[in-house]
């Protein structure tokens, strides 16, 4: 009796993978309010300042560390910058020629992708109703951002191929478990991305537009938000299984809502609470049975 109430006990604690990806969720939403406030500047220009902002703190705290941020294994880090890098743009593009609510919901198999990598390269097993407590959450996105018939093939192309270089990023951050310090893994990111950003003004802005009064203390929150979520993030995919890290990522529908309700003043169907309801479900379950799994090994 006392072991099996045990075993219940340990099911019910989220781990600490799980925490992390909250927190991490909760600065990427923190980062996509900033990133609203200056939806004037060209997308290239706020991907350069949030890049260069991170670089700064990853340097701070990494000569704070006295760690080198270098690290012991160029060839990953790199790799993971580049793929962060590029689904990152990826994204960015499908964000401006198609709908955004097809644009979010391409993004969103992220998660599942993710996944699906890690199972292929045999980093770890996933338990079959993983895959149907994803498509609750895959649903909910659905609902809450709808879709429209307005797609583009070059749009769509790039969303899943945005999405599946992010989930090489992730599983990426797994392989450097116990490798790396994850502030290194952070500092690669941006140290990539920076001058990617350079290169898509280059060739896809007309002029450069320097930031003006407020711009600059968003694009300064944009940088800090980012920075934390992704050390959070890596962190969280450092220290717990994909599938079960990456269900948690679907919280940012939740707390993208929560923000657009109290801070724009933006206003909801009832079909798309119920949306948010199926996805906050498909996480609570993806989570409870890989609890199980581990109370029970």
């Amino acid at each position: 009796m006392r072991n099996s109430q045990s075993k219940y006990l340990c099911a019910m604690k989220l781990s600490r993978g799980v925490w992390l990806m909250l927190l991490a969720s909760l600065s990427f939403g923190l980062m996509n309010v900033s990133v609203k406030f200056v939806h004037n500047m060209p997308v290239s220009q706020v991907v350069f300042f949030r890049a260069l902002v991170q670089i700064v703190l990853s340097l701070s705290i990494l000569f704070q560390l006295k760690q080198s941020p270098w690290g012991k294994n160029p060839k990953l880090l790199a790799m993971r910058g580049l793929f962060g890098s590029i689904g990152l743009f990826c994204y960015f593009y499908t964000l401006q020629v198609m709908p955004l609510g097809n644009a979010i919901v391409i993004h969103y198999l992220s998660p599942i992708l993710t996944t699906l990598v890690a199972v292929a390269l045999g980093d770890e097993k996933n338990h079959p109703l993983s895959y149907l407590f994803f498509a609750l959450c895959m649903a909910g996105v659905v609902v809450v951002n709808g879709v429209s018939q307005e797609v583009t093939t070059y749009g769509v192309i790039a969303g899943l191929g945005g999405a599946l270089f992010s989930a090489f990023a992730y599983n990426t951050i797994r392989r450097l478990k116990n490798l790396e310090n994850p502030n290194v893994v952070v500092f690669y990111f941006p140290l990539i991305t920076l001058p990617l950003s350079l290169m898509a003004w280059w060739l896809f802005d007309d002029s450069w537009r320097w930031p003006e009064g407020m711009e600059w203390v968003w694009l300064l929150m944009t940088g800090v938000t980012t920075q934390l979520g992704q050390f959070f993030m890596t962190r969280a995919y450092q220290s717990d299984k994909a599938s079960n890290v990456s269900a948690i990522s679907y919280a940012g529908i939740l707390w993208g809502a929560g923000f657009g309700v109290f801070i724009f003043d933006e206003h909801y169907q009832w079909l798309q609470y119920a949306g948010m309801a199926l996805v906050l479900l498909g996480m609570a379950l993806n989570v409870r049975i890989n609890l199980r799994r581990g109370a029970t090994q």
